[in-house]
């Protein structure tokens, strides 16, 4: 039995930005992450998951 999910909220290990999304989205787009040097991306994993 899967369980389905509503939202899931991804988190930047990094800098802590969160962002929650639909599952059929994926993940959210790299982007800045402002603690990195240069202009590396957010290193999102899932934080929870919700509904």
């Amino acid at each position: 039995m899967s369980l389905i999910f509503k939202r899931i909220e991804y988190m930047c290990t990094y800098c802590g930005k969160k962002e929650t999304r639909s599952p059929s989205m994926g993940r959210p787009q790299p982007g800045k992450c402002p603690r990195k040097n240069g202009d590396k991306p957010h290193s999102w994993v899932i934080n929870r998951r919700l509904g």
